[in-house]
């Protein structure tokens, strides 16, 4: 076995995590939590391998690992963890480690496709299961000072691309040249090469980069920017359009250290910039200063949005506000951590 020198999720982490998810376990009236998705997973282990936890009421929990057993063990710092085969033994499985059948599950709904979710259901006839996805996400939403730190790693990388950027970007170059010097940079200082989402069919590689007006065309992507792409099954992500001079170029790029994210962009301008494109460009920095100067502990989300879309109305931003023509979207901010979809957003709901 060769041994792998990495970082972990320390286990007082761990059993934070766990303590607080017992706690809204308790409040809501069930009994457990059924977690198999591998972000949540990962929120509440320390490992990605494939398997079933199950959180209790009474601040106990079991792991249970289909593959690998070993590297779990290795790099979860949780007690209770066993193998198994087969979700046919989740019934005795449940009942050595919590006396009885837990009642009343809360499992991923938001998450676990229907035909596993029938086979829960199957393994386990007399439980009743609830969807907790929403409840899982606000737990995750409040980040530890272990979590702030890791997503300060991630933002090291951004900070290394970005910067190298500044010297490496030229016009001729086309935006899948960019994508890959991006991805050189990015693995050279640690990027881990995955980017997690929540949303049904959301698909992300490490950003978007896009020459010029590819940032305008329509996308399926729930985001404000657009790119041609190399084919139309992949649509977004950079495509074979080449940088102009006089012609703005965006990198939109996600850090990424230990599962947690940093998500920022930068606008680059290979030439001399126009006096309208520096008075819009100082418009948004204006509006981005107005969001970032309010978000505070208390405030409603709902309402920044209401009073951002306002304050960029008095700039003359209104058709093309957070995305042009088609590809607008409705949010200003969204959250950060595991995935790039976290809770909360800054939009009107």
């Amino acid at each position: 076995m060769i041994d792998f020198v990495y970082p972990l999720v320390p286990k007082g982490e761990l059993i934070r995590r766990l303590k607080k998810a017992s706690a809204r376990i308790v409040e809501m009236g069930m009994n457990a939590w059924l977690v198999s998705g591998v972000t949540n997973l990962y929120y509440f282990t320390g490992t990605t391998q494939n398997g079933i936890l199950f959180i209790f009421d009474d601040g106990r929990h079991l792991f249970l690992v289909r593959k690998s057993l070993e590297r779990a063990r290795n790099e979860s710092a949780l007690t209770e963890i066993d193998g198994f085969r087969s979700l046919r033994e989740l019934s005795d499985r449940l009942k050595g480690a919590y006396g009885k059948l837990p009642g009343k599950i809360g499992f991923e709904g938001g998450v676990v496709p229907v035909s596993l979710f029938d086979r829960y259901q199957q393994a386990l006839p007399d439980c009743e299961f609830f969807n907790v996805s929403t409840e899982i996400r606000w737990l995750r939403s409040i980040k530890s000072e272990f979590e702030q730190g890791c997503m300060r790693e991630a933002g090291k990388q951004t900070a290394a691309v970005f910067q190298h950027m500044k010297e490496f970007i030229r016009p001729g170059l086309t935006e899948i040249e960019i994508a890959a010097e991006v991805e050189y940079i990015a693995r050279k200082n640690g990027h881990q090469g995955i980017i997690r989402m929540n949303g049904f069919n959301a698909e992300l590689y490490y950003g978007v980069i896009t020459a010029g007006e590819s940032a305008n065309l329509p996308t399926n992507f729930d985001g404000p920017s657009g790119s041609s792409g190399l084919y139309p099954s992949a649509p977004h992500p950079a495509g074979r359009v080449a940088v102009k001079g006089g012609k703005p170029v965006l990198v939109d790029f996600m850090g990424a250290y230990m599962g947690y994210l940093c998500d920022e962009t930068r606008v680059y301008f290979p030439g001399e910039p126009s006096q309208e494109v520096i008075r819009l460009h100082n418009n948004c920095v204006q509006i981005q200063s107005f969001i970032s100067e309010r978000l505070k502990p208390g405030i409603i989300p709902a309402q920044l949005y209401e009073d951002t879309k306002t304050y960029a109305k008095e700039m003359g931003f209104t058709e093309n506000l957070m995305g042009f023509g088609t590809n607008q979207v409705k949010f200003f901010g969204h959250g950060l951590g595991l995935e790039v979809d976290e809770l909360p957003v800054i939009a009107p709901r």
